[in-house]
């Protein structure tokens, strides 16, 4: 698959009580057809959200629609694929 290569690590920092957790990071490399850093910036111009929703959103909406997209076949993503296609072009009105 050809697209831009990312590389993500997630750290589990603490628990809801504000616990310390010593766990190994969650550490993955994926494709993606689109430049998730100009994404960012887009949301963070246009969305009202703080910077940091607005990062998380764009991430956690450009990795599960790629996922989508790689899996368009599986029943789950294709039951959900125009609710999905309808809130993009919503989103991109923004």
């Amino acid at each position: 698959m050809k697209g831009h290569l990312y590389q993500f690590t997630v750290e589990h920092l603490e628990d809801p009580r504000g616990q310390a957790i010593d766990s190994a990071p969650l550490e993955f490399k994926v494709r993606n057809h689109d430049d998730i850093f100009k994404i960012v910036d887009a949301l963070k111009a246009r969305m009202p959200l703080d910077e940091t929703d607005a990062t998380a959103f764009a991430i956690g909406i450009k990795l599960f629609g790629e996922v989508m997209l790689k899996n368009r076949d599986n029943p789950l993503f294709k039951e959900f694929k125009p609710q999905f296609t309808e809130f993009m072009k919503a989103l991109k009105k923004q």
